[in-house]
This record gives structure tokens, C-alpha cells and sequence, in this order.
């Protein structure tokens, strides 16, 4: 029986990602790796529209925020902690770690970051020097607004850092434009690349910030300067052994997402997204993030209250694998991806078995769920 995997991350790697090269080993200091390096920095830049250099670090998307949580808080830091749902809380976990006092505001999974609230937390203690935000909450399903919630905080205000481990890839996250000063992202999302890449990018304001630092940071493997110092070297490089097979693939990926021009592939997850989402709450599932103007790309969260364990077995044993729920949602919604290269067909395909599974509990959906998912698909209007 086939798989098909819909869960938000790891998520499938188009085959024509990763040819039989891949297995063909190569040094990381030997010419043809340090091309490869070019190349995919030529490529993250155009990806994220800017000048400055990616810091790829052979981890998962927590490596990469902990590698930005431990080159800058210190025990002496104050931090607001923005949170809207489970990932949220682990960048907030991973800060703890340092000792800094973490100042934590809490938003009711679901619901986006208001941007309000931020600035008037940050205006209200002075002593706040960085602040957390998450660009997409994977666990809702929430693509929170952070453009204007960045540009609400005063221009010498705190350090903003992100978590985009599900953003990048899936929609716009230009760190200049939106004005964010270091993020960490990965690349199982919407890079779609196998897990084991890291990646942490700085605004000229961050990397000034680093350079300042006098005291000595405990890391060693997560260290930013070190590993900027390697790449900016007569030839790009990484200071320890890289995953090649997963730079491989990645330099792929990324030119797979550009040749499609970013506008249109950014629509098209858009698109998946939407047509998703009328499917299922044309079967009664309503969609856990009731405003559609920060509802993720990338993944939807569906509410299935006293469905949602079954629907997702049943999904299962169909050979389909879903997110479930976290934390007190772990009953109530599954979490289904939209990352991948995905279309009509496979739209076609996790409807039709989301339908099954709901009518093998015992609740019988509304069979027009099809005709209204794909009027929506080719732009009709309701």
C-alpha cells in the first residue's frame, strides 16, 4: 500500500530532488563543495531577498533556535516571549535555559499575535532586550502578522528574533522587509528537504550586536561568528563535516521553488490551503483558526471534536499520515501540510480520504464537499 505523508514536517522530498548523485560522496574542502556552498547561498539570498549571508547548520529547526537563543541571551537578559501555541512555547523553553527572566505573553492558541499588545509590553519595561515572536505557529495553524507587529515596536527597541521553521518556503519571510533582527528556520517544511539542516540568518543590527559581545558564549558547534568566518573565506565552507547528501538536495529544492517564481509558488500553497479548508467545513469540520486572514499556508488545523483520534487511524490505515493535535488541542484537531509540491490530485486525494474516514466513524458528511473544493480551486467565488 502507498503513503502519503501530509504531516507538517518531515514532509515528501520530490523525487526529482534526490537523483542516484546523491549518494556520490564529496569533501567539504575540495572545490566541488565549496560551488555548491555558492550556489546555495546565491539561492537563499534571492529566497529571502537580501545581501546577507545563511548560517546552515547541521540540525533539526530546534538546533537552529537554540543556536540563536545561546549566541545572544545571557543570565542577564530580559525577554518577552510571545507565544500563540506549542512552538511557541519551546522557543520560550529554550531561552529558559540561558537563566535570562523571561517576561511571558500568551495568546489563545487559534488566535494571532496582536500586535498591540507587543508594543505595549515592550514600552511598558524598558529592561525588555529581546523579544520572541513565532511566524508560523505549526501547532494552530496561525500565520501571525509580523510585519506589523515588528513595525509597532520602536526602531531601537529590543533584538526581535523569529522562529520560521514552518514559514520559509511555504510564504513570504523577507527578514528585511518585515524588519526581524536573526531567525532560525530548517529544512523538512516548506524547503522540502529531508530533516538535518539548520539554518539561522541576522540583520546587519544583529551581527554588529554579536561582534560587541565581550563575554565568551558556551557554545561551540552553534557558533554563529565561527561559522560566518568559515563561509566568508576565499571559498565558502562549513567549520565541521556538513550533511552533503542534504546540501544536495537543498540547492535542488531551491532552485525548484525560484524557477516557479516566488509569487506563484507562494499562491499555490495559498491556493492548496484554501481549497483544503472549503472542503472540510463543506463536510461540518470547521477550521480551527476562524480568521482566514492568518490562517498558515503551510498547515491547517481542522477541528474534529470526538472524531479526531478516529479520523486519524482511520486515515492511517488508508495509508495517509496526519498531524494530530498538541498540547490541550491533542483531542480535538488533526494538522494536515500543505508544504510539499502538491495539486489538484492530491488535494482530490486527502479529501476523498478525510471523507472516508469521517463516514467510517459513524458521521456522514456532506458528499457536495468535492464540487465546492474545487469551484474554490479554480477561483470561483461563494
Amino acid at each position: 500500500m502507498n503513503r502519503y505523508l501530509f504531516t507538517p514536517g518531515p514532509v515528501p522530498v520530490p523525487s526529482a530532488f534526490a537523483s542516484m548523485d546523491e549518494r556520490e560522496m564529496i569533501s567539504h574542502r575540495e572545490e566541488v563543495f565549496f560551488e555548491l556552498m555558492e550556489l546555495i547561498q546565491s539561492k537563499l539570498r534571492s529566497l529571502l531577498k537580501t545581501e546577507g549571508p545563511v548560517i546552515i547548520f547541521p540540525s533539526s529547526g530546534t538546533g537552529a533556535l537554540e543556536a540563536l537563543v545561546n549566541n545572544f541571551i545571557t543570565a542577564e537578559d530580559r525577554v518577552l516571549s510571545v507565544s500563540c501555541g506549542q512552538f511557541g512555547e519551546r522557543f520560550r523553553e529554550i531561552a529558559g535555559r540561558t537563566e535570562a527572566e523571561i517576561i511571558p505573553l500568551d495568546i489563545e492558541p487559534g488566535r494571532a499575535i496582536e500586535a498591540g499588545s507587543v508594543a505595549n509590553a515592550v514600552v511598558k519595561d524598558p529592561g525588555i532586550s529581546v523579544v520572541l515572536l513565532t511566524h508560523n505557529e505549526t501547532s494552530t495553524g496561525v500565520l501571525n502578522p509580523l510585519k506589523t507587529v515588528i513595525e509597532a515596536i520602536p526602531d531601537d527597541g529590543p533584538l526581535v528574533l523569529v522562529d520560521a521553521v514552518s514559514s520559509l518556503g511555504s510564504t513570504p519571510c523577507f527578514p528585511e522587509d518585515l524588519g526581524i533582527d536573526g531567525f532560525a528556520s530548517c529544512s523538512q517544511k516548506g524547503l522540502m528537504t529531508p530533516p538535518g539542516l539548520g539554518l539561522v540568518w541576522l540583520s546587519d543590527r544583529g551581527w554588529d550586536l554579536l561582534e560587541s559581545k565581550k563575554e565568551r558564549k558556551p557554545c561551540y558547534y552553534f557558533d554563529l561568528k565561527l561559522h560566518r568566518k568559515y563561509l566568508e573565506k576565499e571559498r565558502p565552507q562549513n567549520p565541521f563535516t556538513p550533511p552533503v547528501s542534504l546540501l544536495k538536495t537543498l540547492n535542488r529544492s531551491l532552485g525548484f521553488i525560484l524557477d516557479n517564481g516566488l509569487e506563484n509558488w507562494f499562491a499555490s500553497r495559498i491556493r492548496f490551503a484554501a481549497s483544503f479548508i472549503e472542503g472540510t467545513s463543506k463536510m461540518g469540520m470547521a477550521p480551527f483558526v476562524r480568521d482566514s486572514e492568518v490562517r498558515s499556508p503551510g498547515v491547517s488545523a481542522v477541528i474534529f471534536d470526538g472524531y479526531a483520534e478516529s479520523v486519524r487511524k482511520n486515515l492511517a490505515e488508508m495509508g495517509v499520515v496526519v498531524g494530530g493535535g498538541q498540547g490541550r488541542m491533542k483531542n480535538s484537531i488533526l494538522r494536515f501540510a500543505h508544504y510539499a509540491d502538491t495539486a489538484w490530485p492530491d488535494l482530490a486525494l486527502l479529501l476523498g480520504s478525510v471523507y472516508g474516514s469521517l463516514d467510517l466513524t459513524g458521521y456522514h458528511p456532506d458528499t457536495d464537499f468535492i464540487r465546492v473544493a474545487w469551484k474554490r480551486w479554480n477561483g470561483g467565488e461563494f
